[in-house]
């Protein structure tokens, strides 16, 4: 059943509601795919599927060192298609088809660049050439956060950034060439210098929870005046998927994170009869 008319009303209205008394969530990623193979179009559907390709990637990867498939990896394609694509690569987006292809050439350059560091760089830059807005925006906001923390802690240990970061775009620039404290970054970037900011805490749990929330807010600014659109049906799942890592945890601060987080969606999706038609 398709969306007439782009009406997400009855796709997200009917998402469960989440209490915060819950121990665990009434409601799964994997759940959440199935459901809205119900709700949305094929190329939506694509859409959705670019969220979950990092899981393709450690699997190809896990495939090609001749380790186990890890069962707990929620991917696009499964086991057997992927073992098959790695030998023919024909149905893979074409970053990984790339990838694959490289692999197999005689006089392919090294790189000395990390596997898992070649393949993240080839799948950020095809999310950054998506048409759909918000998962471009998703894709550079993510991708200037993971290279600011690798930046960081290249600093910390004294390792080279360049080879580390990934990405060709002034973000990127400045942190293999600045030598300021803040990469000359915090003028245009605002969310560096909360960052900056966190890289300086010991409590990891609470660090990795306010990164998790930097993505939150970014959600939340960029799906602003769009309740029931597309772009909010990303969003929710792309929450969801923090509050899911979260609720694995089984540490007392990771579990005081999780019920955090858990209230704080719960009054993001709250719908109310001032959104009944």
């Amino acid at each position: 059943m398709n969306i007439i008319g782009g009406n997400y009303y009855c796709l997200i209205a009917g998402l469960p509601e989440i209490s915060p008394d819950d121990r665990k969530l009434s409601l799964s990623v994997r759940d959440l795919r199935v459901y809205l193979n119900d709700y949305l179009t094929d190329d939506e559907l694509e859409v959705i599927d670019l969220f979950f390709l990092p899981n393709d990637n450690a699997q190809i990867l896990r495939l090609l060192n001749k380790q186990e498939p890890d069962p707990n990896l929620q991917t696009v394609f499964d086991v057997n298609q992927l073992e098959s694509e790695i030998s023919d690569p024909i149905f893979l987006p074409s970053y990984l088809k790339s990838y694959l292809l490289d692999l197999q050439k005689e006089d392919r350059k090294e790189t000395h660049r990390l596997p898992e560091i070649d393949l993240s760089e080839r799948y950020w830059n095809f999310m950054l050439s998506q048409k759909n807005k918000l998962v471009r925006e998703y894709a550079e906001f993510s991708m200037n956060v993971r290279n600011l923390l690798t930046a960081l802690n290249c600093r910390k240990y004294k390792i080279d950034i360049e080879k580390e970061v990934i990405g060709d775009n002034k973000f990127t620039n400045l942190l293999k060439t600045s030598r300021a404290k803040d990469f000359e970054l915090t003028d245009d970037y605002p969310y560096v210098e909360s960052i900056l900011a966190l890289f300086d805490k010991g409590n990891t749990a609470e660090r990795e929870y306010n990164i998790d929330m930097l993505y939150w807010e970014f959600l939340d600014e960029k799906t602003t005046g769009k309740f029931f659109s597309f772009e909010n049906v990303i969003a929710f799942m792309l929450k969801l998927m923090i509050l899911e890592r979260w609720s694995k945890m089984t540490t007392e601060e990771g579990r005081k994170v999780f019920e955090t987080l858990l209230e704080r969606f719960k009054n993001d999706f709250k719908f109310s009869k001032e959104f009944d038609l």
